[in-house]
């Protein structure tokens, strides 16, 4: 018998044919448990398994919210033999639920126990420090997950310092690894925040973080801890036991360093704005200065003007008041005068009348007598006689 000779395509085809072309396969439901799950640009991907066998599966339109990984489900749907990459995948049409795997009911029976004993508390939940000056991440020390962490922190902040503790994060024993790192970091005390972080995988793979030594490491933790299992539609019990979670390894960096050019840049603004508003202020100062002097110096001119004018008022008023007693003295000084010069014996003695001494005293005829010496003043000199005789007349 001849062999066939088919080039790939041809071949692939002729697969198709059959896969398209078989009845059974057009409508069948498949059953089984969700791993690997994923959503990319708003298509589902991810694989039926059972123990010993597994089913690529891919769904166009949206999704359940109820599939995750671990959940059991009954799909849909057809077989597609895809021609350009030469595979098989399940195209699903209708999703419900069958039953849970039993790694997922661990994962719920845990989950339901620890948050009764309020370890997933919010209350409880302490604050990530928003400028962290050291990091530690609890992961393995090779991969891509403590690159991510190391590149986004170099790139917010040069200054932050990374620490790693090298642990398992899939396979046996892993758990136990990642939680004597939470305590090492606690008994250290040399970091300011924790990140517990590993890549994507399946729910099986994720285990490590699904276990109940892990959660209680993160409940107990004196220092804050960010979890950063898997992708963002990955939930492990890390997730709910943590202060903090985050959908990726990077997004966790993102969280727990603070950006060192955009602090500088907030101070930078913050002492321009400051500067501006002494600026202000110095300005608005010397304004009111200059002000204030204008207006005390109008005010002492103000007050010096009216000084003035009240000084030449009381200069004035004591002018006047000096030149009405001067006045009035003067007029009474005439009046006296006047007087004076009325009583005054030399006015009387131009009037012809004549003064007559004897011995210095004025002569009466009861003190004169035969033979004294008499001075009689007149107006231009005196005259010395000699009384000759006296007699008494009555006027």
């Amino acid at each position: 018998m001849q062999n066939l000779t088919l080039s790939v395509t041809q071949l692939n085809n002729y697969i198709k044919q059959i896969f398209d072309n078989e009845e059974l396969l057009l409508g069948v439901s498949v059953y089984g448990e969700i791993t690997n799950f994923k959503i990319s640009n708003g298509i589902a991907y991810f694989d039926l398994k059972e123990e010993g066998a597994q089913l690529s599966c891919v769904k166009f339109s949206s999704f359940y919210p109820f599939a995750k990984n671990g959940d059991r489900v009954m799909v849909t749907g057809r077989l597609n033999y895809h021609v350009k990459l030469g595979r098989l995948s399940f195209v699903v049409q209708k999703i419900e639920t069958y039953g849970l795997g039993e790694l997922y009911k661990k994962f719920l029976e845990l989950k339901a126990r620890l948050e009764a004993e309020g370890i997933f508390d919010a209350s409880k939940k302490k604050e990530i420090p928003k400028y962290a000056q050291r990091i530690g991440v609890v992961t393995s020390e090779t991969g891509a997950v403590i690159r991510d962490i190391n590149h986004v922190t170099r790139a917010k902040n040069p200054y932050t310092n990374i620490l790693v503790y090298p642990a398992k994060v899939q396979g046996e024993n892993a758990e136990k690894e990642i939680a004597k790192g939470i305590d090492w970091f606690n008994e250290q005390k040399n970091v300011d925040v924790i990140i517990v972080a590993r890549g994507g995988g399946s729910f099986e793979d994720l285990s490590p973080f699904n276990t109940e030594i892990v959660a209680r490491a993160v409940f107990e933790s004196e220092l804050p801890v960010i979890s950063a299992v898997g992708h963002e539609t990955d939930y492990t019990i890390i997730d709910f036991a943590s202060d903090l979670r985050a959908p990726t390894p990077s997004v966790a960096a993102e969280l727990a360093v603070f950006d060192f050019y955009e602090e500088v840049e907030l101070l930078d603004a913050i002492k321009s704005r400051l500067k501006t508003k002494l600026m202000s202020m110095l300005e608005d100062d010397a304004c009111a200065v200059k002000n204030l002097t204008s207006l005390i110096a109008k005010n002492i001119t103000s007050r010096i003007d009216l000084a003035k004018k009240d000084a030449k008022s009381v200069v004035e008023s004591v002018k006047n008041r000096v030149d009405f007693i001067i006045s009035g003295k003067k007029s009474r000084l005439e009046v006296l005068t006047t007087m004076v010069e009325k009583s005054n014996p030399l006015a009387i003695l131009k009037s012809g009348y004549a003064k007559v001494l004897s011995g210095g005293k004025t002569v009466d005829i009861k003190n004169v007598k035969v033979g004294d010496e008499l001075e009689t003043f007149v107006e231009n000199g005196v005259i010395l006689s000699e009384v000759k005789s006296v007699k008494e007349k009555k006027l």
